[in-house]
């Protein structure tokens, strides 16, 4: 039997907060893929198994709610957004998804 996957989806276009979120999850023992936009992400959730997606809503190149909603079910989701009202109902429409507003404490993330 295979160990379950420990690969983790990163969409953040911050490069600073994108840097430090992947050292911090890396720390903690997981595989960090990161990207930029919507577009990259949806390419990245086509090709692999992913153990949860960490998703910025505003991003270029595409809606990240659009990213969220493309994450395979059971897969967690956590939604990082500076304006909490763009995550509004999401968590109703995709279960295990999690808003966490900007500023957030990096342990609430582990």
């Amino acid at each position: 039997m295979n160990p379950p996957s420990k690969l983790v989806l990163l969409v953040e276009d911050d490069l600073l907060l994108q840097q430090a979120l992947e050292k911090f999850l890396g720390i903690h023992g997981f595989t960090v893929v990161t990207v930029t936009t919507a577009n990259e992400a949806l390419a990245v959730i086509r090709e692999s198994a992913l153990a949860a997606a960490i998703v910025d809503l505003n991003l270029p190149q595409g809606n990240g709610r659009d990213v969220v909603a493309a994450v395979p079910q059971p897969v967690p989701v956590i939604i990082f957004s500076g304006v909490p009202k763009q995550a509004a109902g999401i968590d109703k429409t995709r279960p295990n998804t999690r808003l966490f507003a900007k500023p957030y404490s990096l342990m609430l993330l582990v």
